[in-house]
């Protein structure tokens, strides 16, 4: 039973990662992810059925467009096989349970957005927004881990007798601090350098991650991901110096690295999928210290 559940679970995370593919081509351009049906881009001939199978089309049509011998960027493989995973091994760590069900949808929200982000820099609120009411509305029977607010709410002295208020609290805290944190950030950014260092749908993507993952988790987010950005920046000199001389050339042509446009809202939502996953584990190994 098990395992017929894990390859349920995986082929629906394909067929929601091909789904997820449509949203990422088309809802950055405001157009409708229902009509028309999947077509090439190129040619915008019609793709049947038999040639939409998740990644077992991509590989025996060999990445290419049938009529026209367009290449298939290799993101659509990639996004229906991360899905699947991802569905798979949220069963797996958390169980049959709505709190699975869960984190399944927030896989699928999390892994739109980075894509969404890396291609067009464009955070939607079609995602974002309605990820955040989502995140509430499943708080109340799928808390994530509500230990922060429950341990604020005894340092305070400020019982609550109800465990479904202390989901949903835990909820909105987690999404307000999260929000929070990166709005302060960007207007201290704002305020001194005349410019924005965050978009606001970073902040809405943030604001999504803590209805979700709750105050403790969301914790993790704010710290790791400024870390990712660091070690992302410093891949990219070292991408830059190992490139010798033609590659000198062509950083003279861009902006510095200060002012160089970094995919921000990547960094967020990998920190956020890390942090469904290891975030217990990494609290535990944290307060064993003390």
């Amino acid at each position: 039973m098990d395992r017929f559940l894990e390859c349920a679970l995986f082929v629906a995370g394909l067929a929601f990662g091909s789904f997820l593919n449509v949203c990422i081509s088309r809802i950055p351009r405001d157009e409708s992810v229902i009509s028309p049906r999947s077509h090439c881009r190129s040619c915008g001939s019609a793709i049947p059925w038999y040639h939409n199978i998740p990644v077992v089309s991509w590989i025996a049509l060999r990445g290419r467009c049938r009529q026209c011998a367009a290449r298939i960027s290799w993101r659509y493989p990639a996004v229906e096989l991360l899905t699947g995973i991802l569905f798979t091994a949220t069963y797996l760590v958390f169980g049959w349970s709505w709190l699975a069900l869960k984190l399944c949808l927030f896989s699928f929200l999390v892994v739109g957005l980075i894509c969404m982000d890396a291609e067009t820099g464009l955070l939607p609120r079609e995602f974002t927004y309605s990820g955040i009411v989502l995140g509430l509305g499943f708080a109340w029977i799928a808390p994530t881990n509500p230990a922060g607010t429950a341990f604020l709410l005894r340092l305070f002295s400020k019982p609550v007798a109800n465990v479904h208020r202390i989901w949903l609290l835990d909820a909105l805290l987690g999404a307000l601090v999260g929000a929070g944190f990166f709005y302060v950030a960007w207007a201290l950014y704002y305020l001194v350098r005349r410019r924005h260092g965050l978009g606001f749908g970073d902040i809405a993507l943030m604001a999504m991650a803590g209805a979700f993952l709750g105050l403790k988790l969301i914790l993790l987010v704010i710290f790791w991901a400024p870390i990712l950005g660091i070690v992302y920046a410093l891949l990219l000199v070292a991408l830059e110096k190992a490139g010798g001389a033609k590659a000198a050339s062509e950083s003279r042509e861009k902006p510095s690295l200060l002012h160089r446009e970094i995919p921000f809202g990547v960094l967020l939502g990998a920190c956020s999928l890390l942090a469904v996953f290891f975030g217990d584990a990494a609290w535990s190994w944290y307060l064993r210290r003390f």
